[in-house]
């Protein structure tokens, strides 16, 4: 098998379109003041010479901001304007906490940062007459379609706050991957290229998305690593003797490693993926098929295909389906957005739902053509999608149907993947992923952000396997 870390990306295929996120960059610095989105108010305090209130001094330029269409799970921006106050007395925003707000559908979707270069301290921004400070808008989209929001800024000499009308939209994609290493797309999924023109030691069994549309891993039964995009080739276990064969892999929050699991429960951990525990030396009653991380990195659950669950680290055990007699037995897992949960999916589309997961319909009492192989969770974790060996692909909840890979010359389909991550909105009960940078009231400086969800990738559009209409 080639070199994992020098097998370059290919393009298969019929001529098609990605769609990819795009933004209108207006400016970005670092070292900012950050209020992020869900009941934001922007900065707290005084410091400002007292003026009589007048209808509003601040202006805004432009008035209106578009922040494009990433996936869920991603942000755009910085989208940048110009807060200038055309008063006669200085004007301090931040001295009440209703000074900055969202409101509209899209309220608890949108973060604001000050620049360096704004006047004022760490929790006010004070402009005399004439000045002004330029403002970034980020926008993390909570859930699919327009995201439309109105941003409120007051300050103390205003009695009405000026606007600035903001614009995105939520999309989201997923990829199904065959045996043979070709990766076809759909919705907004990116695709930077496959192994299907690659002579393989050993069959693929998955495929890994970066989680911010811009690349992917695919996974062969050895431990081979394929990278695409901008995946990172963190280690293999292609020149490895296994136990067992690898039947999964998963990556860490950031992207900045993988694990990959095999049939006896084997863990390989590589990059900034740490090593829980593994099945590796338990008698297990059945093979393991697959396994999901907790959103904070710190643990994952593995299933085997009796629906026995095993966890590890911080992921918690919130029930199994290894008492159960299966009409058929477990195929795959997906976690929850919070980690506070799980479903399991069997072959013939059943579905098992624990902690908070939620179920949304299955395929138990459908008459298959093929069996299904896998499943994956929406960002929002409002919905599945689960996928058969035809490429025959079902959804449910709020997980939109773009198309199949059924009819498009695809050998068996061994996985499937969701182009983003989960969302700021499903995660921001869950103490471990908030950090401290982006909250949901006050704000920090952007010196020391580290936003909790991954930028949109901006790749270009490429020629694969578009998903066709089922």
């Amino acid at each position: 098998m080639p070199n994992p870390a020098e097998v370059p990306p290919e393009n298969g295929g019929a001529d098609m379109t990605t769609r990819r996120s795009r933004v209108r960059l207006l400016g970005a610095v670092a070292g900012a003041t950050v209020v992020a989105a869900s009941a934001l108010v922007a900065v707290t305090g005084g410091g400002a010479a007292e003026a009589a209130p007048v209808a509003h001094s601040l202006g805004t330029n432009p008035t209106s901001l578009d922040l494009g269409a990433p996936p869920l799970g991603t942000y755009n921006g910085p989208v940048s304007f110009t807060l200038t106050n055309n008063g006669g007395a200085t004007d301090t925003i931040g001295a009440s906490p209703g000074d900055v707000t969202f409101s509209g559908p899209g309220a608890d979707d949108y973060g604001i940062a000050s620049e360096p270069s704004c006047p004022g301290t760490d929790t006010t921004i004070v402009l005399t007459a004439g000045a002004s400070c330029v403002l970034d808008v980020y926008f993390f989209p909570g859930a699919l379609g327009p995201r439309d929001a109105t941003l409120s800024i007051k300050g103390s000499t205003d009695t009405t706050p000026t606007v600035v009308q903001l614009s995105g939209s939520g999309e989201t994609g997923y990829y199904q991957v065959d045996q043979f290493g070709d990766v076809a797309y759909a919705g907004d999924a990116s695709y930077v290229g496959d192994a299907g023109n690659l002579a393989l030691n050993r069959p693929i069994v998955a495929i890994t998305p970066t989680g911010n549309n811009g690349g992917y891993w695919l996974v062969a039964s050895d431990g081979g690593i394929f990278s695409y995009g901008d995946a990172t080739f963190y280690g293999s276990t292609g020149n490895i003797h296994l136990n067992q064969p690898i039947v999964g892999m998963a990556r860490t929050w950031g992207a900045g490693g993988y694990w990959m699991v095999a049939s006896d429960g084997g863990i390989f951990s590589y990059g900034n993926a740490s090593f829980y525990g593994s099945t590796g030396g338990m008698a297990l009653n059945k093979p393991i098929v697959g396994m999901a991380v907790t959103p904070d990195n710190k643990g994952y659950w593995l299933v085997a295909s009796d629906g026995g669950i095993f966890s590890f680290g911080d992921a918690t055990f919130y029930g199994s389906a290894g008492n159960i007699v299966l009409n058929k037995p477990i195929v795959g897992m997906a976690a929850t957005p919070d980690g506070r949960g799980y479903w399991l999916v069997a072959s013939d589309g059943g579905i098992f739902s624990y902690g908070d997961a939620r179920f949304y319909g299955s395929a138990g009492n459908i008459l298959l053509n093929q069996p299904i192989v896998s499943m994956a969770a929406m960002p929002d974790g409002g919905g599945y999608w689960f996928s058969a060996v035809d490429g025959g692909l079902f959804n449910y909840g709020t997980a939109p149907f773009y198309g199949s890979g059924v009819g498009l010359g695809l050998g068996p389909i061994v996985d499937m993947a969701v182009n983003g991550g989960p969302t700021v909105e499903a995660v921001n009960d869950l103490p471990a992923l908030r950090h401290g940078e982006v909250r949901h009231t006050g704000i920090v400086r952007r010196s020391s952000l580290a936003l909790p969800v991954p930028r949109a990738a901006d790749v270009p559009a490429a020629a694969g396997r578009a998903l066709s209409h089922r």
